[in-house]
C-alpha cells in the first residue's frame, strides 16, 4: 500500500466520523425497533469508519511503497464518473427515478465499465429494478415519478 492509500484511508475514517457526528447532532437516530431519520446515515458512517479502519490496520503491517497517485490520463474516468453523477442528480426530478436510473446505469456500464451491450442492458435493468424494489417497497421511500409517471 502506498502512502497515498494510507492517507485516503485516514480521510475515509474522518469522513465517516463526520457523517456520524453530524447525523447524531442534527437528526434523530431513534432505536433499532423504531429507527429515526438519522439511523441510516449513522449506520453508513459507522460502516465507512469500520471498513477504512480495517483497510488502514491491514496496510500498516506492510511496508509502504511510493508510486504516483495519478498516472498519465488516469484522471479521465473519475472525471467522467463525476459528470455522469451530476447529470443523473440534475435529471432525476424531470425524468423520474426509474428512467433516470436506467439511463445512468446504461451510460455508466458502457462508458466507465466498457461492458458489452447485452451485459450492459441486463445488468442495468436488473440493478434498476432491484434498487426500485428496495427503495419503494422495503424502505417505503417516495421516489420522483417524472413526466412518464413511474
Amino acid at each position: 500500500m502506498t502512502i497515498q492509500e494510507r492517507r485516503a484511508a485516514v480521510l475515509a475514517i474522518l469522513f465517516g466520523a463526520a457523517v456520524v457526528s453530524y447525523t447524531i447532532a442534527t437528526l434523530q437516530v431513534g432505536s433499532v425497533r423504531k429507527p429515526g431519520p438519522g439511523m441510516f446515515p449513522a449506520v453508513c458512517g459507522a460502516g465507512i469508519v469500520a471498513v477504512a479502519g480495517f483497510w488502514l490496520a491491514g496496510s500498516l503491517k506492510r511496508k509502504a511503497g511510493s508510486s504516483p497517485f495519478w498516472t498519465k490520463g488516469s484522471w479521465k474516468v473519475p472525471l467522467i464518473a463525476v459528470f455522469l453523477m451530476l447529470v443523473y442528480t440534475a435529471t432525476m426530478e424531470r425524468l423520474g427515478y426509474t428512467l433516470s436510473t436506467l439511463v445512468f446505469l446504461v451510460v455508466w456500464q458502457s462508458l466507465i465499465e466498457r461492458e458489452p451491450w447485452v451485459k450492459t442492458m441486463i445488468v442495468s435493468a436488473l440493478a434498476c429494478l432491484f434498487m426500485y424494489l428496495i427503495f419503494v417497497y422495503l424502505l417505503r421511500v417516495s421516489v420522483p415519478k417524472g413526466f412518464v409517471g413511474f
